[in-house]
């Protein structure tokens, strides 16, 4: 979902509703990537399956090969499973540092996934909290009444234009492209300037990218998922337990190498240990490849290696401050144009997470912006930038958490986007295998769910249906 998409619903958001929470019975799931055709490319027999990463796209292959008998091993880098999911607990709350929702729930395998192990969803609407947000500007004025219904008549109008681009220019033009020549039809310098603020602070919050190489509109969304946005009640760690196979899960085990050698593969650790297989599927984040963190010996196909570069890989970190009382007014969040702070999104958590809590969301530059500082640095001007936005001074948080997703060796940023220009055949180069042994999986090889832990989890399903010749695969899922 783009930025532009979000902005479109925000301004003809009616409310919240109930989640629908159904246990179909059984702990086998038969499951397949959104079709079912079979992935060609691999190379038989499969004998043993070594998968790197312990993430969603990780545990999901590893889950569905292990359920048809293939001998695997999973090497995670983390002293834990999820990668980028990381449920923690804060001042007596469950608190996700990573992944947080399920977007377009409807459809979404990720809702039948927590439905089938009976974890509740809560409804969280983000266009809620955009339509519904307070608008902060520099010395705390508000902008408010008239004015504010007029701004989200005017992001809904430029979500419009957009959509009316033809598709090759959708791809193509970049939202500040857009932006700017729909923002130089607006007489008035103020409007402009707030139309400005939340179409790029939106844009950029929900893609991870700058909106100076954002497209109007990305690679197309898969049909059948629908909705707004749902919440795991406590976290993703439910689903990431749930997922997690009987198999084994050696975590502290930095992948520094791969070796393609006839009819084996190898795998090198930092520890000096390696592990043969016949395949390996290399599930790390993109922000890992483009790293050269690990070395693939040979190397990697020019195509492989273009797409790596050209597609994007984003920032996004979360600021979040648990107080003991709610003392600000009850909202679902707050755009704050304070000078030029990156902390410019932010969500009352309080009724979802069950206790008084703000979280600040900085994506693209913004992130990069708070990734600079440390944490005192941050959660101080955090305070500041609340108490000049609500008009005074709030008492101390009684818990923090800044996330360095950024600073992550493991992931190095938060999630990808396809920058204006890149193309599915650029996702298809980064899926395509390699020699029918070397195989990948992860959200930025999904053309349609890149950035989602859905597409995390699709991915793994598909490459698990290549390497065994299946239309789908079954997953055994833990209560």
């Amino acid at each position: 979902m783009t930025g532009g998409d979000l902005l479109a619903r925000a301004a003809k958001a009616v409310g919240l509703g109930p989640s629908e929470n159904r246990r179909p019975p059984g702990g086998r799931w038969t499951v397949d990537d959104g079709n079912r055709d079979v992935p060609g490319g691999s190379v038989r027999p499969v004998r043993r399956v070594i998968v790197i990463g312990a993430g969603f796209a990780g545990l999901a292959a590893a889950g569905g090969l292990a359920a048809a008998g293939a001998d695997v091993l999973v090497l995670e880098a983390r002293e834990r499973r999820g990668g980028r999911a990381h449920t923690v607990r804060l001042g007596g709350i469950d608190v996700d540092l990573g992944a947080a929702w399920i977007h377009t729930p409807g459809g979404n395998p990720l809702s039948e996934l927590a439905d089938r192990v009976a974890i509740r969803r809560t409804a969280y609407n983000l266009d809620r909290v955009v339509a519904g947000a307070m608008l902060v500007g520099t010395d705390g004025e508000r902008y408010s009444g008239y004015r504010r219904l007029k701004l989200l008549a005017r992001i809904a109008r430029f979500s419009s234009a957009a959509a009316r681009r033809p598709t090759g220019e959708r791809t193509a033009q970049t939202v500040a492209g857009l932006l700017a020549a729909y923002t130089a039809t607006l007489a008035d310098p103020e409007e402009r300037r707030w139309t400005e603020f939340v179409i790029r602070t939106v844009s950029e919050t929900q893609s991870s990218g700058p909106v100076e190489t954002a497209p109007v509109t990305p690679l197309a969304e898969p049909a059948g998922y629908r909705g707004g946005d749902d919440l795991p009640v406590g976290g993703y760690r439910g689903l990431i337990a749930a997922l997690t196979p009987d198999v084994e899960i050696r975590t502290g085990a930095v992948v520094t190498s791969i070796r393609l050698d006839g009819d084996e593969v190898s795998v090198t650790t930092a520890d000096g240990r390696t592990e043969r297989g016949s395949h390996v599927l290399v599930t790390v984040p993109l922000g890992v490849l483009k790293s050269g963190a690990i070395e693939f010996r040979p190397a990697l196909p020019e195509p492989k290696l273009r797409a790596i570069d050209a597609i994007g890989f984003g920032e996004f970190e979360k600021v979040v401050l648990r107080y003991e009382t709610r003392c600000w007014e009850k909202l679902p969040g707050l755009l704050i144009r304070d000078g030029d702070t990156p902390l410019r999104a932010w969500l009352d958590a309080t009724g979802p997470l069950g206790a008084p809590t703000l979280i600040a969301l900085a994506g693209g530059p913004a992130g990069a912006a708070v990734a600079s500082w440390s944490e005192h640095e941050t959660v101080e001007h955090a305070r500041a930038v609340l108490d000049r936005a609500l008009g005074r001074r709030l008492p101390p948080p009684v818990a923090v958490e800044v996330t360095r997703w950024h600073h992550d060796p493991f992931s190095r940023g938060a999630y990808s986007h396809y920058p204006a220009g890149t193309t599915v055949a650029d996702a298809e180069a980064l899926t395509a295998p390699v020699a029918g042994r070397l195989l990948f999986a992860g959200e930025a090889t999904s053309p349609t769910r890149f950035g989602y832990t859905d597409g995390a989890f699709t991915s793994g399903v598909r490459e698990a249906k290549r390497l065994l010749g299946t239309a789908s695969v079954q997953l055994v899922l833990r209560d």
